[in-house]
């Protein structure tokens, strides 16, 4: 194999996996900060359901 495609090969996954790591760390900062908290009577009403088939 050419020395040149490895590197070239090499490069593009760490390009990739840059890309990656910045929208997967995008994506968490948005889920933080768009979070809704749960009612917990909301909770309790579909524990109750769950079971009633």
């Amino acid at each position: 194999m050419d020395l040149t495609l490895v590197k070239l090969a090499l490069a593009g996954l760490a390009v990739l996996g840059c890309i990656g790591l910045f929208f997967g760390i995008g994506l968490a900062v948005a889920a933080n900060r768009f979070a809704v908290e749960v009612n917990p009577k909301v909770e309790e009403v579909l524990d109750i359901l769950a079971g009633a088939q």
